[in-house]
């Protein structure tokens, strides 16, 4: 979704006539919203109200996920039919709101053509309404393998940002890094195996660590 987040901001900062480049954007992820706010505000010397800018990026976020496709990563359909077939508990664990992860799977399972509501599909959900701390601390991989009845070491997570590697590292779950057109390879080095699709995760050995 960094593509559709990167659209939000900039219609949000349209006034102001700066230019978010996906090159600036990637110094963006894995922040909140307010902590990017903030950083725009000193990298571009704009002084806007920060709750109030908060307020007008996640409207303008929620309207694009409402108009826009967002485009499956590669295996994203045959990784999740994967993990349901074999009874392997999968959760999603993110930092932003609940109802913007609502709408991102939503949309994405209408273009999958996945018809089961996520609330099915899915064991268990960590967004950033459940914890006090957001990534790259712990606390939302550790409240979420609460949730899914098991150990961290027991969880493998997916993610493609470094604050989400560190905050899967630090809770003690194995991790996978996805390369993205807004991240860099140094920015996952952390994690235990770095992939470029997902499909990768279904090849045979992939699996052995």
């Amino acid at each position: 979704t960094e593509s559709i987040h990167l659209k939000a901001f900039q219609k949000t900062f349209d006034k102001f006539k700066i230019k978010l480049t996906p090159e600036y954007h990637k110094s963006l992820i894995g922040g909140t919203v307010k902590e990017n706010i903030i950083q725009i505000n000193n990298d571009f010397n704009i002084n806007v109200d920060v709750d109030e800018y908060v307020k007008l990026r996640n409207d303008e976020y929620l309207h694009l996920l409402e108009s826009e496709h967002i485009n499956p990563n590669q295996g994203l359909k045959e990784l999740l039919l994967w993990g349901k077939k074999n009874n392997i508990k999968l959760g999603i664990c993110s930092s932003s709101k609940k109802i913007m992860v609502d709408k991102v799977l939503e949309n994405v399972f209408n273009i999958m053509k996945i018809s089961d509501s996520i609330y099915d599909f899915f064991d268990a959900f960590a967004t950033a309404e459940n914890v006090k701390r957001k990534k790259p601390f712990p606390d939302l991989y550790i409240y979420i393998s609460n949730k899914l009845n098991l150990h961290p070491s027991e969880c493998v997570a997916i993610e493609d940002s470094e604050v989400g590697i560190i905050s899967a590292k630090s809770a003690g779950c194995r991790t996978i890094a996805l390369t993205t057109p807004f991240n860099t390879i140094d920015s996952l080095v952390k994690a235990d195996k770095i992939i470029n699709s997902l499909d990768e995760i279904l090849k045979e050995n992939f699996w052995g660590w």
